[in-house]
């Protein structure tokens, strides 16, 4: 019997620059305010401005990079209001997900979240800041999806481009990953113990906790 391996789809072009952008960003190569220039893009990728205006496109949608008046690119300098803004709405709709999750998760996915923790504790080991922060992103994706209120995760979705990029940032400061580490063990416990209200308090205090570290990031970056 012939064995068909399933046909993988090309990525388009838009998309794999879109992501290169997004990586030039999160790894401070372009920094926040940085001018962006179709041409100089596409020569670099020695392809046609069409899939790099897609991409700027995209990556506006999602607030990493901003188009002005006259429709001069930059990369997102992000302000205190719209961190703070941002967390708000992280803090009611995540509260809202975990609550949700706590009732409705099963004990394969209290699993899957375990092994989250247990691979944050050995990036921290390794001082491994990548695999920090996306242990981190995807203990929040993992309760976000059990929450089972997919209208939910798709506001929260709307939004994934700049928390990401704050995650980024936040990393950043005195004991950091420990940090996080300790809150998501203490939001997983809640969970386990099957006390939504007691999740959603330990995901505020930890959701509260990166504001404030993020905000003093913010401040340190206004002043170089």
């Amino acid at each position: 019997m012939i064995d068909f391996s399933p046909i993988q789809k090309p990525i388009p072009y838009y998309q794999q620059i879109q992501q290169s952008i997004k990586e030039s960003i999160f790894n401070g190569l372009y920094k926040p305010g940085d001018r962006l220039y179709e041409v100089q893009i596409a020569k670099q990728y020695n392809i046609s401005r069409s899939p790099v205006r897609e991409a700027i496109r995209a990556l506006v949608i999602e607030g990493l990079l901003v188009m002005d008046e006259k429709s001069q690119i930059s990369v997102y300098k992000p302000t205190l209001k719209d961190v703070r803004d941002i967390y708000e709405c992280r803090i009611s709709l995540e509260s809202t997900a975990v609550a949700l999750a706590t009732v409705r998760v099963k004990s394969k996915q209290l699993q899957e979240l375990d092994e989250t923790l247990k691979a944050t504790a050995v990036a921290i080991k390794d001082k491994d800041a990548d695999s920090i922060i996306a242990n981190n992103a995807r203990f929040h994706e993992l309760i976000l999806q059990y929450c089972g209120n997919e209208r939910l995760i798709k506001i929260v979705g709307d939004l994934k481009g700049l928390i990401n990029y704050y995650r980024v940032l936040n990393i950043q400061g005195t004991d950091r990953a420990n940090t996080i580490l300790k809150g998501h063990t203490q939001i997983f416990e809640a969970m386990k113990k099957r006390d939504p209200e007691k999740a959603a308090d330990r995901l505020k205090e930890h959701t509260e906790e990166d504001l404030k570290n993020l905000i003093q990031v913010i401040e340190q970056l206004g002043e170089r």
